[in-house]
């Protein structure tokens, strides 16, 4: 069960096998998330554990309506948009346009695999209305990557109906592309009906085998398409051995999903080169994070390599989904692309002082 990656006790940090017995951690009944070794940790634990208990539990339902990403159920299917992609200001303008939402939704709630789902998930299936809820997440979660290259083009005023698009995905990993199908960046087309023809390229060391393992385009992409490719490796490796020789296009824009750089000097040494060269060839890049805290860590990093910060905000198109903090499950969830940074280039005028930002959790 996935809920066990969490599996010591919240109080006294004990992992089962230092347990007298390792049968006796017990999940809180609430979340279902958060361990216990005996009820005198789980009363001396509630106090700060009652805080995050309710966004916790829904952590556990989405993991589990998640098979249905897997299965093809959600997302539900989704038509051209009815606003101009600069009207579209979050998911609330983004559910405003699907067509008979309640029905879509319906139907996947009645669907083979959602029943399929709780008769083997070992607990009582939820109210249709905790499910629909919980579907909503998660086709935010499923959209919020490429609704987040469609906000950064805007961003950088780059036009889809202007020219073919190259876009770079640095850092790509399993989170990108483990069972990504070729069709999973299909709404930048109804973001953009008409456009020239986008073609997604994720970069990445771990990058992982399937569909989009496929060779970049030294063409342009066909015209009214969303084409995925990938290339297993370092993006400075990939620059020299794909984009200086012409076998792939230059990128018109770079998008990195929780690059990390910020957490440790390590993770800094590995993506050094890959940010100097983004600054040096004056690309337009947008990094996504988790957390305030996360943005504050990340812009310092880019202060002192003297990137120039052409803004940062709360990412309209932000995972719904809640998930857990892997080093500390008991505390309030994150969300995917919480925040973004754009970058352009060297820096060429002051920016805001990172100290004007607020610690966040």
């Amino acid at each position: 069960k996935m809920e066990d990656t969490f599996k010591f006790c919240a109080e006294c940090k004990k992992l089962p096998d230092a347990l007298p017995d390792p049968k006796s951690l017990r999940r809180c009944k609430r979340c279902q998330n958060v361990y216990y070794c005996g009820a005198a940790c789980q009363r001396a634990n509630w106090p700060l554990h009652k805080k995050f208990c309710k966004k916790l539990k829904l952590v556990a339902l989405d993991r589990l309506v998640e098979w249905l990403v897997f299965t093809g159920d959600i997302p539900f299917p989704t038509e051209t948009w009815t606003k101009p992609a600069r009207d579209v200001e979050g998911w609330e303008d983004w559910f405003s346009m699907q067509e008979q939402l309640e029905e879509k939704l319906g139907a996947v709630l009645a669907g083979r695999y959602m029943t399929l789902l709780w008769a083997n998930a070992g607990k009582p299936r939820p109210e249709d209305g905790e499910l629909r809820e919980s579907v909503r997440r998660l086709v935010t979660d499923f959209h919020s990557r490429p609704l987040t290259i469609g906000l950064g083009l805007r961003l950088f005023g780059i036009d889809p109906l202007a020219k073919v698009l190259t876009v770079h995905v640095v850092g790509a990993s399993h989170v990108e592309t483990l069972n990504t199908r070729l069709t999973d960046y299909d709404e930048l087309t109804r973001m953009f009906p008409g456009h020239r023809g986008v073609e997604v390229v994720m970069v990445g060391v771990d990058v992982v085998d399937g569909p989009v393992m496929r060779p970049p385009l030294a063409a342009p992409a066909p015209r009214g398409r969303v084409y995925l490719s990938s290339y297993k490796g370092l993006y400075h490796d990939f620059w020299e051995s794909h984009v200086e020789t012409k076998l792939a296009a230059r990128p018109d824009l770079v998008v990195g999903f929780h690059p990390g750089f910020h957490a440790c000097p390590d993770l800094l040494a590995g993506w050094l080169p890959t940010l100097l060269l983004l600054r040096d060839y004056c690309l337009p890049v947008l990094f996504t994070v988790y957390s305030e805290q996360e943005l504050k860590s990340s812009l310092q990093v880019l202060v002192e390599l003297e990137t120039h910060i052409m803004g940062y905000a709360a990412n309209p198109f932000a995972s719904l989904r809640p998930e857990q903090v892997y080093s500390s499950p008991n505390k309030a969830p994150v969300y995917c692309s919480s925040y973004y940074i754009a970058l352009l280039g060297p820096v060429a005028s002051a920016v805001p002082a990172v100290e004007e930002l607020e610690d966040g959790d």
